[in-house]
């Protein structure tokens, strides 16, 4: 094969499902494009998230896959999944055969699952992303087969994933140089002290029944508060604070990034994408983790931040409120300890990462 018949074979790209898959995809889908313009470019996702309006908004061609976790125990419910999974598997084995891709380049998931399958048995050369301190189940179960596997976080288990693991960091899309001219909402004060709260792309309601009272005291303190509640948990929210003019309530954010720009503080879950982007601001952070994330990751997540000396880790229970409370109070009150956790932050940034990872894949497949 020439090399211009070599170049027609393009990338694709495996991300669906929450957030914390998608953005780090879509970070390294833009740096390909901005990279390798000439390199076709594909994403497999799902019709459940929000890679179809992300594509259309970037131009990137999407295929969509009918694929749900499977669940560990008997029912209707795991044997039509597993049947979806097997008709997709044969899906992506005969669109490969037809039109082989020369990468295949998954963040996890069980969107990732019958995209991988299809690779290893065509023999296709694949990546893996893992945002997570512990890897995801499709990532252990593909890693062996990887040609190199990305880790955003220090692994835990790391032998489960094999002795090509490269450490990264979990990519971010670039920011913007300035925000000023964003449409901020009526009333905000860019120049006011800013706490972001933010759940993650879902929202968290049981981590918003743990904030009202902090944010009371805030606002108390003069700080001005931005507030993802998450669907569920908007209209509970709403209905509490709504009498306190410096708190801006949202059920979902499309882009954090003008808040982000704007804070000096955030509170949330640890979700592996929500760190890199806080690290990315240079953001010091006080971090709740899902308290039932799976395997416990979010609180390994938070562990890392803590221990790099940018984040506070805050247990969710009944004392969660008065912790969450003193430890942004202190970060906010104190400017030697925000300015510390601050640079702390920016030294851990991942701002390399998507760059890394297209340069690493072109190097590996020569193009």
């Amino acid at each position: 094969m020439d090399t211009q018949q070599q170049r027609q074979k393009g990338i694709i790209i495996a991300a669906g499902g929450t957030g914390g898959h998608i953005f780090p995809a879509l970070a390294v889908a833009l740096q390909s494009k901005k990279q390798r313009g000439d390199l076709p470019l594909l994403w497999i996702g799902t019709t459940r998230s929000r890679e179809v309006e992300l594509c259309e908004r970037h131009g990137i061609p999407l295929v969509l896959l009918d694929v749900t976790g499977i669940e560990r125990r008997l029912s209707m419910k795991a044997a039509g999944a597993a049947m979806n999974f097997v008709l997709e598997f044969v899906r992506m084995r005969s669109m490969f055969a037809k039109n082989r891709p020369a990468a295949v380049i998954a963040f996890g998931g069980y969107v990732c699952a019958p995209v991988l399958a299809a690779a290893r048995l065509l023999s296709v050369p694949y990546f893996i992303h893992e945002q997570n301190t512990i890897a995801g189940a499709v990532n252990r179960m593909f890693a062996k087969g990887a040609k190199r596997v990305f880790a955003g976080l220090p692994l835990i288990g790391r032998q489960k994933l094999g002795d090509n693991v490269t450490m990264t960091g979990t990519p971010v899309r670039p920011r913007w140089e300035s925000y000023e001219d964003f449409f901020y909402p009526p009333g905000f004060e860019k120049r006011k002290k800013t706490i972001l709260i933010c759940g993650g792309s879902q929202g968290a309601q049981s981590m918003n029944e743990c904030l009202i009272e902090p944010v009371r005291n805030w606002v108390k303190k003069g700080f001005q508060v931005v507030w993802q509640t998450g669907n569920a948990g908007y209209n509970d929210v709403r209905a509490k604070v709504e009498s306190m003019k410096s708190v801006f309530v949202f059920p979902s954010i499309d882009d954090l990034y003008p808040y982000y720009a704007s804070a000096k503080l955030v509170v949330g879950r640890a979700g592996a994408s929500t760190l890199a982007e806080i690290a990315y601001f240079g953001l010091p952070c006080v971090v709740i983790p899902l308290p039932w994330a799976t395997e416990n990751h979010q609180w390994i997540n938070a562990g890392v931040a803590e221990a790099q000396g940018w984040g506070v880790r805050i247990k969710q229970d009944e004392r969660t409120f008065m912790n969450v409370d003193a430890a942004a109070s202190s970060i906010l009150a104190d400017k030697e300890t925000f300015e510390t956790m601050r640079r702390k932050a920016l030294d851990h940034s991942p701002s390399a990462a998507a760059a890394a990872i297209v340069g690493t894949v072109l190097s590996e497949i020569r193009l």
